[in-house]
């Protein structure tokens, strides 16, 4: 795990010092709870944003690494640092939450799982996280909540030219490219990123190249133009777990890989463009996006390939600051010598309005219907109350119906036929939050949450098929606390959750990969002319099969060290992960036992800043 800490307030907003790193949140910029720009909508007690600042301290962690210490996430890697990395929240799967770049949902796998070790975080600007279902703004695959991140917008008039390299554990290699600028009409931002490992275990040396960008046009009273762009391209060897049993690990042993030779080639992009304008009363944005997400792979002595596509377009209107409308479409398309070729059009329209009955209380109905050629309408309504009585308190409180839709995967699998009539999971969710924030730097969160489950998705285990077999139910708590004044910082986060499922007359079991509790801790101070930050996060133990059953994934706790110091334009800094070497896995399966993660690895690197 990557050291450098994060700053777990829901709302504190830190601007960055130097012109040169100055962020610009722009008129064409919308929030994550709206998908609108200029909408007045407060946010929820519970949601979290992180900014450039927060997210740069040290290296430029991986956005794994970057969202681990949110404890309302849970970040699940296989294969370690490198490997395959997914998010969730409040008992939801990866393919239940939601991730989207700009506005831009990022392209998934045929399992709706996006991979999130193969998008780079140095061009990013800010993170919003929406906990709780939110499929009356997003539709499908938003019962958990959304990742939404931004790519860097500067200030008018700022520059920025840095370069960065970093060198780690097992001849890992990073060298990373930022440049920008900004005018009164125009602004562009690039970031480029290439790496390479030769991996913790046997057969997982990768090579990884990324690049991202955003201009943008002020056209006067013709609004703005805005085009975005990402590409990244993952060369990788599969270890496929490792055959010696966790008891028996010892910092070498789990070394050892169940495959040799087989490896996989992953390749994301996607180019977006939108424009918005109009007025304080009429705002409008409308948005054009094609991603496509290709996967080559050796395994099991065969080679196989899939491409899933999505072409999309959208519009949204917002009405005097307070009403939002929005409609969208989208063709997702299916390549695959195994899955064959499929393409699904899906439509959804959404609608919210924000009331405002008393000084301080904001009321917001909204509601989403989509339709699919993989499934029926589907209406997603949700009521949300935010009520912040003075600049200290916020207290919020909703209401929602989530659902998932079947992916490619569950229609399409060509070993087993789903199940006759095949529909979408379907929740509905009902949360509540308080937040404090005192002027003298100390904060406090908590929110509590439960989620009804039906018709939910699973694989028959007599067929292996996908049908509607269970339902469940999702519950827990989130707690966080800290301080944060200038360059000291404390935050702890907490999460207590209980996932249950239930398949026909059974009754309710703890659901796989379920863990009841998961910590976050940082620490970081300035000491004499260093900037020193401590990070840790623990998680209970979990299993792979439904009722505490399959493999046991033990509990575990793991913490980084990071110590870094400007000199001028430079900035070096050095790491240690795992600081107790502890022997650990995240994830386990039935066929290839667990997949370890490395024990005590140390870090260097050196920032240049040339603007």
């Amino acid at each position: 795990m990557k050291a450098p800490c994060l700053s777990l307030s829901f709302l504190l907003c830190f601007s960055v010092i130097a012109l040169h790193a100055a962020d610009e949140p722009g008129p064409d910029v919308f929030f994550s709870v709206s998908r609108a720009a200029s909408c007045r909508s407060l946010p929820p007690a519970d949601a979290l944003t992180l900014y450039a600042p927060e997210m740069e301290r040290g290296g430029d962690l991986s956005l794994p690494d970057l969202l681990e210490e949110a404890a309302p996430l849970a970040i699940r890697k296989l294969n370690g640092p490198g490997g395959l990395a997914t998010v969730s929240m409040r008992g939801f799967q990866a393919r239940q939450t939601a991730v989207y770049l700009d506005d831009v949902r990022l392209p998934a796998d045929i399992t709706g799982t996006v991979d999130l070790s193969l998008f780079p975080s140095a061009g990013l600007g800010k993170i919003e996280v929406l906990p709780g279902a939110v499929s009356s703004v997003y539709g499908s695959g938003a019962e958990g909540g959304v990742v939404q991140l931004f790519t860097r917008r500067l200030a008018p008039g700022a520059r920025l030219a840095e370069a960065g390299a970093e060198l780690s554990a097992y001849d890992t290699r990073l060298y990373s490219l930022k440049a920008g600028a900004a005018g009164a009409n125009a602004d562009v931002f690039f970031s480029g990123a290439s790496g390479s490992s030769d991996g913790f275990q046997r057969n997982s040396a990768l090579r990884k190249d990324s690049a991202e960008g955003r201009a943008s046009l002020a056209l006067g009273a013709a609004g703005r133009f805005t085009l975005t762009g990402l590409f990244s391209g993952l060369r990788t060897g599969l270890p496929s777990g490792t055959p010696v049993p966790v008891s028996g690990w010892n910092g070498s042993r789990e070394k050892a890989a169940n495959s040799l030779t087989d490896w996989q080639k992953s390749e994301r992009s996607f180019l977006s463009g939108s424009w918005s304008g109009g007025t304080g009363n009429f705002a409008f944005r409308a948005d054009s996006s094609y991603s496509a997400n290709d996967i080559t792979a050796f395994q099991w002595g065969a080679d196989s390939a899939a491409r899933v596509t999505d072409r999309a377009l959208s519009a949204r209107a917002t009405l005097y600051k307070t009403a939002v409308l929005g409609v969208e479409s989208t063709v997702s398309g299916l390549d695959s010598g195994t899955y064959g070729d499929h393409s699904i059009t899906s439509f959804g329209v959404f609608a919210q309005k924000t009331f405002n009955p008393s000084p301080g209380l904001e009321l917001t109905p909204g509601a989403r219907l989509d339709r699919s050629g993989a499934y029926s309408g589907r209406v997603s309504p949700k009521l949300a109350a935010v009520y912040a009585p003075d600049e200290k308190w916020k207290f919020s409180a909703s209401e929602a119906a989530g659902f998932q839709a079947p992916t490619f995967a569950d229609l399409y699998n060509p070993w087993a036929a789903p199940a006759p009539g095949l529909k979408p999971e379907t929740s509905l969710n009902s949360a509540a939050a308080v937040y404090y924030g005192s002027p003298a730097g100390w904060y406090a969160g908590l929110a509590g949450y439960y989620s009804d489950i039906e018709d939910r998705i699973a694989l028959d285990p007599v067929t292996w098929a996908a049908a509607n077999l269970a339902a469940g139910y999702n519950t827990g708590l989130e707690a966080q606390a800290g301080y944060k004044a200038g360059k000291a910082a404390l935050s702890a986060g907490y999460v207590r959750n209980a996932s249950m499922v239930k398949s026909g007359a059974g009754g309710y079991r703890q659901a796989n990969f379920s863990p009841k509790d998961r910590f976050t801790f940082s620490a970081r101070a300035a000491l004499a002319g260093f900037d020193a930050e401590l990070a840790g996060r623990g998680v209970s133990e979990q299993y792979t099969g439904l009722g505490k059953s399959g493999l046991r994934l033990p509990e575990y706790w793991v913490f980084g060290l990071t110590v870094s110091r400007r000199l001028g334009a430079l900035e070096v800094w050095g790491g240690v992960s795992n600081l107790l070497d502890r022997h650990y896995a995240e994830t386990a399966d039935v066929f290839n036992g667990w997949f370890p993660q490395p024990g005590r690895t140390f870090s260097a690197g050196v920032k240049a800043r040339f603007l």
